[in-house]
């Protein structure tokens, strides 16, 4: 294994570690600039929201922290790996086994149950429980009479709980989430956010989160704003991370 692959964490490392984090996209012009110079650590088993107006540079962020992209400056270490150095199969592995994802659109896959959306990532995975572990996280979520229901079948709530019973199913180290209630109603979205932050604390699964949602966000131990590709962090919510 490359020595970048390598996982070298302590349980007093933060999770993740991000260093004058920069990304900028070539326009015929000049170069945008979406972030700039972000510092930033996320300690094991925090939850953490960042908040900002669209188009500030948010969702950029969480697919840079997630491996999803390189920044143009600056690296990114998640759970021990510096994965701005890896390669792109090297970050897709590191992915499947530490990082587990909520998105807005859902993203489940139409032609299966809601029982084999949740199994896919275990099969892949290899682990041999898949179906028992799938079930008893869409119980978990209040969905064990969907289990047969394909996605449309089921409401937005529901296939949003679909999405957090994948996400959890592997037990991932991270848990990456951008909007995960910005397609469902008032009602429905804090039903879901209820879920999301229980499943975070009874897993001690780290939770870093774009949201719009400000009752969300509090919610979460700590608050980071951006904007204009800028970080900043509340004075009193960094004295209580410290």
């Amino acid at each position: 294994m490359d020595q970048t692959t390598e996982f070298s964490q302590t349980e007093d490392s933060p999770m993740l570690r991000a260093s004058d984090l920069t990304h900028q996209v070539n326009l015929e012009t000049d170069p945008l600039t979406i972030l700039q110079g972000v510092n930033l650590e996320i300690n094991r088993g925090e939850s953490v929201a960042i908040v900002g107006r669209s188009g500030s540079g948010k969702t950029t962020l969480l697919g840079l922290l997630a491996g999803l992209d390189t920044p143009s400056d600056g690296t990114v270490e998640l759970d021990g790996a510096v994965i701005s150095r890896l390669s792109e199969d090297e970050r897709a592995r590191l992915r499947a086994s530490r990082v587990g994802f909520i998105f807005q659109s859902f993203q489940l896959l139409p032609a299966l149950s809601a029982l084999e959306n949740v199994m896919l990532p275990l099969e892949l995975a290899g682990i041999e429980s898949a179906e028992s572990r799938a079930r008893e996280l869409l119980e978990r979520v209040g969905l064990g009479e969907r289990l047969s229901h394909t996605p449309r079948q089921l409401s937005g709530g529901e296939q949003q709980r679909v999405a957090i019973a994948r996400a959890f199913a592997s037990d991932p180290a991270v848990l990456f989430a951008d909007e995960p209630t910005g397609n469902l109603d008032n009602r429905t979205g804090q039903a879901v956010s209820d879920l999301l932050m229980d499943l975070n604390r009874e897993q001690g699964t780290t939770l870093i989160m774009v949201t719009h949602d400000e009752h969300l966000a509090a919610r979460c131990g700590r608050q980071l704003h951006i904007e204009a590709g800028i970080l900043t962090e509340p004075e009193a919510a960094r004295e209580l991370a410290d």
